[in-house]
């Protein structure tokens, strides 16, 4: 699957949202990396733009990325892969796809609509 960030409708953070990644090699759940920190600057139901100061590989076939984090009060843990990389003045900007077998359409929007209110509450 191509990565096409214009497929997918995008809700931006403001503050971003605190997130840890695991790299997985090879697909084996008990070859994770230790944890590294992040911050999800925006989200759509098929992939988010991450940034960390870690300069992390991108589309390699034997690496995946897990992604935690949590929007609202539900905890999302999901697998996917690197699919661009960006050098900026903080670090690294990643867009993070979500792997095909990772359905999370409903939940991610349902949960970007708690989110969306509690933010316009607190303004």
């Amino acid at each position: 699957m191509r990565y096409n960030r214009h497929d997918y409708f995008r809700y931006t953070f403001n503050p971003y949202i605190p997130a840890t990644f695991r790299i997985q090699l090879n697909n084996e759940e008990k070859s994770m990396s230790n944890e590294g920190h992040c911050e999800i600057l925006d989200i759509s139901t098929g992939g988010v733009k991450f940034v960390t100061y870690l300069d992390l590989p991108v589309r390699l076939e034997n690496l995946a990325l897990q992604l935690g984090f949590t929007i609202h009060q539900h905890p999302f843990e999901i697998l996917g892969n690197v699919a661009w990389k960006k050098e900026t003045e903080y670090g690294f900007e990643y867009g993070f796809e979500f792997g095909e077998e990772q359905k999370m359409d409903a939940l991610i929007t349902e949960e970007l609509k708690h989110h969306a209110r509690k933010v316009k509450e607190t303004e």
